[in-house]
């Protein structure tokens, strides 16, 4: 009789091993070359709009020379994005940023978007400029589009060069706002550094 059980103590074992390698091999879900990226994140913020979402982040600086002891003459290169999203129900035609600046920033490109005064680059753009949309003028809304981001949103990647703030102060524009007729917007508010 032990003879019989040791064969089938084997058994049970073995399926009981079994039952455990089906239970924790998980297949590898490998995403397909042909798959969309994924959008963007909205920027924080963004859902609490029900209209027009502005933002200016600035994305870091690179000391330029001649290096200076004179901190306010000394230029610094940068690189910033602004964006324009249609949180709104009304598709914006035509939609136009106006950016603050007030660094003495010499534009030497933005792409998504143009200077409208048509000037070319590099520009002076120390009291400010305001942005057209180019090639993506027109914003159209969350709902005719089913949320694709890209149709309601544009993004202007600007790079130029400024003077006298030295890190850690984070060089930020006066103002931020939308310029086209009908539109109100607040002051623009800081968020984190």
């Amino acid at each position: 009789m032990k003879a019989l059980k040791t064969p089938c103590i084997l058994i049970h074992v073995a399926l009981i091993l079994l039952c455990l390698r089906t239970q924790i091999c998980y297949g590898q879900d490998y995403p397909d070359a042909e798959s969309p990226p994924a959008p963007p994140a909205p920027p924080p913020g963004q859902d609490l709009c029900n209209g027009i979402f502005l933002t200016y982040n600035f994305m870091g600086r690179e000391l330029l020379y001649p290096h200076l002891k004179n901190a306010s003459a000394q230029a610094w290169a940068f690189k910033a994005m602004a964006t324009v999203v249609n949180a709104g129900s009304e598709e914006l035609k035509a939609w136009k940023l106006f950016v603050g600046f007030r660094h003495r920033e010499i534009l030497v490109s933005a792409t998504g978007a143009t200077i409208i005064d048509g000037g070319d680059f590099p520009a002076a753009v120390g009291n400010g400029t305001t942005f057209v949309g180019n090639p993506q003028a027109d914003l159209k809304t969350a709902i005719e589009t089913a949320g694709d981001y890209p149709q309601i949103s544009a993004q202007i990647e600007i790079k130029g060069t400024q003077f006298g703030v030295k890190p850690p102060t984070i060089p930020m524009p006066k103002s931020l706002k939308l310029v086209n007729d009908g539109y109100l917007c607040p002051a623009a508010k800081n968020d984190g550094t």
